[in-house]
């Protein structure tokens, strides 16, 4: 039979080749009755007396068929032609996730998106009895408008089938199956298949596969044995719950993983923003008083440090000045007693506003005023020097002969300068410190994704606690007896709460989702304590 471009078979005439697989080969074609594109699958000429391969190929027509669903590519009709037997598929329109990841790792909420479309599209199937077997990027074919859908259920396992794959043979593509069917076990169910979405999903945001080697064998061995790179540990900017729900995904006991397409895209549902986004309050945090803050510091620091060369130069140079500018005889006595005493002055900051009239205010006759309140060397620091030779304290020198009564003032008068840099200290102390912006909204989300993280890690204890009770509950079915009462109770309860914390927390109640997931973890606690978990 000719399938070349251009050539007519049966009522399709070959528009083009869309690729070809392990099996069989996909042609373009249009309807030469409807005029509708449609896609021909047709077994490999070389494969057609395989009994084997013929017998797969028309298991998977009728999967196909037994099919309906928005996100799986629909069988249109199946044809005999020649004795050979074709399938006309849905013409999808689009690039393959495959292709795609050829441009590099996928944004992560273009990834969600996706592979939340197939888990649609598998629940969907799952609950038809059908098991894809063979999910990977190649198999998902992206439209333009941004819809997936599933393809290729040439290994499909119906619930009904016995036999599939041939003797000592394992079927599905080597980077993506599951460690029981590399094991080639017999009792495959969905979990497999969740197995299979979450390696490709691990790809799809980080552009490479967990699991890799140089052999067929090595890459069988890792599926079996080696734990994968976490891929936050690839690309650290992937938010924590896309790392922890990937991690649930590939565990290598099928009880820790998901147990239904459902729960696996109910949990990537809450990955709606990346955990990075949480941190985005940080820059609100005002800085802003800083710069005053630093400016207000620098002057006094130059102040205090003009004020301190000012009083050196009157330390030096004081006596002479004083005996220069003074009328009355005793000052320069009384500037020479105060000299030694002046050395705390430098501390004091007062007169940063205008260091330039520093050394006439700081001369003797300013040491010798009396001042008794701590506010009086500030005015006389920014006055003019004029009402300085006229205060009456210094007349009685000359009437008593012991220099005494200047020599016990002058220090009443020093005292209130050394107390000086406290009282400029103190405006600096009273600006409050800035306090950083509260983020209500971030705490809120901070809250929910704290939440979402624990949810996380209960989940395979609770999808491990329904496995052992579903297989205790066949048991005693077997034998005529139901699960135990002490048992069902704590079970419903458990379910329950984690329905209640997931919606809690859809529904962006940070407080009710915490509330029921700790009663949800009471009650798998009492349960792994009644099955000696």
């Amino acid at each position: 039979m000719n399938f070349e471009v251009g050539s007519q078979v049966g009522d399709y005439q070959v528009v083009d080749t869309l690729g070809a697989g392990g099996m069989g080969k996909v042609y373009k074609v249009r309807s030469l009755i409807s005029d509708r594109i449609e896609a021909m699958k047709v077994l490999l000429p070389d494969l057609v007396t395989e009994p084997e391969l013929a017998d797969r190929f028309l298991r998977e027509i009728k999967v196909q068929a037994s099919l309906e669903h928005p996100n799986i590519a629909a069988l249109h009709s199946a044809i005999r032609v020649e004795n050979q037997l074709l399938m006309l598929m849905e013409f999808v329109e689009g690039t393959t996730l495959e292709q795609k990841l050829k441009g590099g790792p996928l944004p992560v909420a273009e990834a969600v998106d996706y592979m939340r479309q197939v888990l649609s599209a598998l629940e969907y199937a799952h609950a038809h009895g059908v098991i894809h077997r063979d999910l990977k990027p190649a198999n998902m074919m992206l439209t333009p408008s941004g819809v997936v859908k599933l393809m290729d259920f040439g290994i499909a396992k119906a619930a009904t089938d016995r036999r599939l794959t041939m003797t000592g043979t394992t079927m599905g593509s080597l980077y993506y199956m599951s460690p029981e069917q590399i094991q080639g076990s017999a009792g495959l169910d969905p979990r497999s298949d969740l197995y299979s979405l979450g390696v490709s999903l691990y790809e799809l945001v980080t552009g490479k596969r967990p699991f890799d080697g140089d052999s067929q064998y090595a890459i069988m061995a890792a599926h079996l044995e080696k734990t994968p790179v976490p891929p936050i540990t690839v690309d650290p900017r992937l938010p924590q719950l896309l790392n922890d729900v990937i991690l649930m995904s590939v565990m290598k006991d099928p009880a820790a993983r998901f147990q239904t397409a459902g729960a696996f895209r109910n949990a990537l549902g809450n990955i709606s923003t990346p955990a990075p986004t949480i941190a985005t309050p940080a820059p609100a945090v005002p800085v802003e008083p800083a710069a005053p803050r630093s400016k207000r510091g620098l002057w006094m620091a130059a102040g205090a440090a003009a004020c301190a060369l000012a009083l050196i130069g009157v330390i030096e140079f004081g006596p002479k000045r004083g005996m220069k500018a003074s009328q009355d005889p005793v000052t320069p006595p009384a500037a020479s007693t105060q000299a030694p005493k002046s050395d705390p002055v430098p501390a004091s900051p007062a007169p940063v506003s205008d260091p330039a009239p520093s050394q006439p205010v700081v001369s003797t006759p300013v040491a010798s005023a009396p001042a008794p309140e701590p506010s009086e060397p500030v005015k006389q620091a920014s006055s003019s020097p004029t009402p300085i030779p006229t205060q009456k304290p210094l007349q009685p020198a000359p009437q008593n002969p012991t220099p005494q009564q200047p020599v016990v003032q002058q220090p009443a008068a020093q005292e209130p300068a050394v107390q000086q840099p406290a009282a400029q200290q103190k405006p600096a102390a009273q600006v409050p410190p800035p306090q950083p912006r509260i983020d209500e909204g971030a705490a809120v989300r901070a809250a929910l994704q704290e939440v979402r993280e624990q949810l996380v890690m209960l989940t395979p204890r609770a999808t491990g606690i329904r496995g052992t009770l579903q297989r205790m509950e066949a048991a005693q079915a077997a034998q005529g007896h139901g699960l135990n009462a002490a048992l069902q109770e704590p079970l419903q309860l458990m379910n329950s709460y984690l329905d209640e914390a997931a919606n809690a927390l859809n529904s962006g109640d940070a407080a009710a989702a915490k509330s029921y997931k700790d009663k949800a973890e009471r009650q798998i606690e009492r349960l792994e304590k009644a099955l000696n978990r």
